[in-house]
């Protein structure tokens, strides 16, 4: 598990260990072709090709001495699958910001401004075994969390003490206006904390995002502050992982809480995969947050073809609670990073 939340956080704001001479430019090419149901009253079959969050980054370090290390990361999401009905050949491929900032690292740990994942995404990143395919908490059908990337913040992650790893990010509202017309002028207007443990296999986190209504980290959907609050637990084995996230929003209007468990065991040079998830929404219909109080189930197959290419098979399948309605999808992908 040390090593997959290194893989989660450390890449992400930690500086390497040895300064980097030149820039090092590194990017994810992922693609899927999805074969997709809809049991609604309009639903028809369709088969799709959709990216899978592929992305386009430079990144480097550099040693400034007495222990001291300048950081930055500049990375764009590339939508190479924009196609709408009908417009298949314009070519509407876009970039999209992704983490953005520069920062200072060393004993005390790293401190970055700029546009970043908050502590809340980060604290359980490497307990979702389907991340950027159709089966993603985050991505696809399954919509169970809400994840953010913010601009303009003030992030900072402590060095790892007894496997115990702090992270805080702040975000000034920089005078944006509530719907009662009040103004957010301070720091802390939004804000993001996470408490993350990893040792002897075992991963625990507890993470905490709240931002005021007059932000436009979450859109306000009422006068009341939006607060987010989330338990992470998994285990890693040679052979295995199983992990869980809990999760609970409130802001007034369409309060939510949602639970997913999954788990993955090796096979050969691939890894079979399963996950369970659950929506319970105070709103039936499709909100801020969710698409309404759901269930369902996905698992997957992925096979690694080298250290840099991989082909996976998924299937999703969830319902709505009071509706009945239905979806699945199978999923066939293909990814090369570099």
């Amino acid at each position: 598990m040390k090593k997959v939340l290194s893989l989660a956080i450390a890449a992400a704001l930690v500086a390497p260990a040895a300064a980097m001479a030149d820039a090092t430019i590194y990017g994810k090419v992922r693609q899927s072709l999805d074969i997709v149901d809809f049991s609604d009253a309009g639903g028809d079959d369709e088969i799709q090709i959709n990216n899978r969050v592929s992305r386009l980054g430079v990144k480097g370090s550099e040693d400034l001495g007495n222990g001291l290390t300048g950081v930055y990361k500049i990375e764009y999401g590339v939508n190479i699958s924009t196609n709408v009905g009908g417009n298949e050949f314009a070519g509407n491929g876009a970039l999209g910001a992704r983490n953005a900032f520069v920062g200072l690292a060393g004993g005390f740990g790293t401190v970055v401004l700029g546009r970043h994942d908050t502590p809340l995404k980060i604290s359980t990143g490497s307990l979702d075994y389907f991340g950027d395919t159709a089966v993603d908490n985050n991505l696809g059908y399954t919509e169970d969390l809400l994840d953010l990337r913010a601009d303009g913040t003030l992030a900072y992650i402590s060095p790892a003490m007894g496997g115990l790893t702090a992270a805080v990010a702040l975000v000034p509202g920089e005078n944006t206006t509530s719907v009662e017309g009040e103004e957010a002028d301070g720091l802390t207007d939004a804000y993001s904390l996470a408490l993350m443990y990893s040792n002897f296999g075992v991963f625990a986190s507890v993470a905490l995002e709240v931002a005021t209504p007059e932000t436009t980290v979450h859109p306000a959907t009422s006068g009341d502050d939006h607060e987010n609050v989330r338990l992470g637990l998994g285990y890693s084995h040679d052979m295995f992982k199983v992990g869980m996230i809990y999760d609970t929003i409130e802001n007034g209007v369409d309060d939510s809480t949602s639970i997913m468990v999954n788990g993955s065991v090796k096979a050969g040079p691939g890894n079979v995969k399963a996950k369970y998830f659950k929506v319970d929404s105070d709103d039936s219909t499709a909100n801020l947050f969710r698409t309404g109080s759901h269930d369902g189930f996905g698992f997957g197959y992925d096979y690694n073809l080298s250290k840099r290419t991989q082909i996976a098979a998924n299937y999703v399948s969830s319902e709505m609670d009071d509706s009945g309605d239905k979806s699945s999808v199978v999923s066939f992908q293909v990814n090369h990073n570099f």
